[in-house]
């Protein structure tokens, strides 16, 4: 019985130690690609309302987000793993909306962010990705002057 119970330790610590030397378990780092500040330009397809802005800003060193959902100021911790992405709760910090399309908007936002499942980076343009196939839940420009 002991024995087994050992074998037992022995082969999953093997697997941890052979997850974390592929990177597999090294959660805490994102892709320094990602590692900036993004701008919203379509929440599942559709475009913003007018004057309504959406940004986040990716830190690739703390694996966390933050940024502005057209009413309130949120963070968020962030796992990847090559191109895969997730989010995790949301925290945001009360504020009001400057009118009904920011309160669209950020509703909209809240709801496909844990949706995300993957990135594609393409030049200036990032798309956050469902799981498989399927449009982009959130389309995203780096935003050259938050730099």
């Amino acid at each position: 019985m002991k024995y087994a119970l050992v074998v037992r330790r022995v082969v999953v610590i093997c697997f941890a130690v052979g997850l974390a030397s592929c990177g597999l378990l090294n959660t805490d780092k994102l892709p320094a690609k990602l590692g900036r500040p993004w701008v919203v330009q379509q929440i599942a397809g559709a475009s913003l309302g007018e004057h309504v802005e959406i940004f986040l800003e990716i830190d690739a060193r703390t694996g966390g987000i933050t940024g502005f959902t057209g009413c309130n100021r949120f963070s968020a911790p962030m796992t990847a793993f090559g191109d895969a992405l997730s989010f995790n709760a949301i925290a945001e910090q009360p504020g009001e909306c400057a009118n009904a399309a920011a309160a669209t908007d950020e509703t909209r936002f809240l709801a496909v962010v844990p949706l995300v499942r993957r990135y594609a980076r393409r030049g200036n343009s990032l798309e956050l990705l469902p799981q498989g196939y399927g449009e982009a839940l959130l389309k995203l420009r780096v935003d050259n002057f938050g730099a």
